[in-house]
């Protein structure tokens, strides 16, 4: 009995160590066949382009609109100063993983896709896109934008069009990205507009001064108009009373005083009727007329001064009829009076009798244009 049961163990040893042999070549076997099958599944999970292409359309999305794509991915590149790439990726490649494993999968083996300006757009058929910003765009945009954006073209995702809807999100995702130049188009728009309103109240102002120059200084011209005819109709005025009473007492006084008073008066009416001819020119000249035109103040003041000219050549004559009245009004009361006429016309006496003046001004005030 114990012969044999030392036979049967070293029987079982012996097949067992057979087993053995067999199961280790086997274990060996299939661990190389997965070791293959790892490697095969990474080298179809990277993207058929190399790191440094624009787009990688693994899965044909695209068709032959590829060169569009490009196209508008350089343009957000020249826009934001980014580096943006777009990937395409079949089901098979992704083996149910999702297009978020699927970047970071292609970062570990392309590690500069993860610089600061970075964007990358993955995109595959039966999934929502996936949008990587790096660190520089990250906080201009949130997830909630980007799938507001994606629902925006739904319809060329769900029509196929790959290629249009990966244009036209790449331009929203560019479009919101893009600095926000509005306030400082705001800052110059005010700008514009309170320089504008400065110049304006500025131009309004000096246009208003002037308005007001011109308006006083027309105002003087029409004052000293006004003051040169009520001169000469006053001299007029004069001249009309004393001829009636001056031809009665010719007829009366010694022969003597009536010469003395007859080339007295013709002196005053042959001054008065110089003035009254200088008055008529400027008054029936439109260039000297201050009510006619709106003219520059320094015409105003010209005519002024040239109205202020005659008032006070009137003044002569003036001083003449004055004296030529005394002496009328003394020979009526005594036509045999002796008058010294070159006393009645001395500057002295004359400084006593009343001046022209301004209408609103006492006839005390020397006029004097302004």
């Amino acid at each position: 009995m114990t012969t044999q049961g030392g036979e049967q163990m070293m029987t079982v040893l012996k097949r067992l160590l057979l087993i053995v042999v067999l199961l280790v070549p086997l274990a060996i076997t299939f661990f190389g066949l997965q070791v293959q099958t790892v490697h095969v599944h990474a080298q179809q999970a990277m993207p058929s382009g190399s790191c440094n292409d624009t787009v990688s359309d693994d899965a044909q999305l695209f068709g032959n609109r590829i060169v569009d794509v490009v196209n508008q991915a350089k343009a957000v590149n020249d826009s934001l100063q980014a580096d943006t790439r777009v990937v395409t990726v079949s089901q098979n490649t992704l083996a149910g993983s999702s297009l978020r494993d699927y970047y970071y999968y292609i970062q570990s083996k392309c590690p500069t896709w993860g610089g600061s300006n970075f964007v990358v757009l993955v995109l595959a058929k039966g999934h929502e896109p996936f949008l990587h910003l790096g660190s520089q765009f990250s906080g201009k945009m949130t997830a909630a934008d980007f799938q507001q954006m994606v629902l925006s073209i739904r319809s060329e995702f769900d029509s196929g069009n790959y290629a249009q809807a990966t244009i036209d999100l790449l331009k929203q995702v560019q479009k919101k990205l893009s600095p926000d130049y509005t306030w400082i188009w705001v800052t110059l728009a005010v700008l514009v507009v309170l320089v504008a309103g400065a110049v304006l109240a500025v131009i309004l102002l000096r246009r208003r001064r002037a308005i007001a120059v011109a308006t006083n200084a027309q105002e003087q011209a029409i004052r000293a108009k006004q003051a040169a005819v009520d001169a000469s109709s006053s001299l007029s005025n004069k001249i009309e009373e004393l001829s009636p009473r001056i031809e009665v007492l010719l007829a009366l006084i010694p022969a003597v005083t009536a010469t003395q008073l007859r080339g007295l008066f013709e002196t005053a009416k042959e001054k008065a009727s110089t003035v009254q001819e200088r008055l008529g020119n400027l008054l029936s000249n439109p260039d000297t007329n201050p009510d006619s035109k709106s003219l520059q103040p320094a015409y105003y003041a010209q005519m002024q001064r040239l109205y202020q000219e005659v008032y006070n050549e009137a003044q002569e004559p003036q001083y003449l009829l004055h004296a030529v009245e005394t002496a009328v009004q003394r020979l009526e009361r005594n036509p045999q009076e002796q008058i010294d006429f070159h006393q009645l016309t001395t500057p002295g006496l004359q400084q006593e009798h009343p001046r022209i003046s301004r209408p609103g001004y006492s006839s005390e005030s020397t006029w004097q244009g302004r």
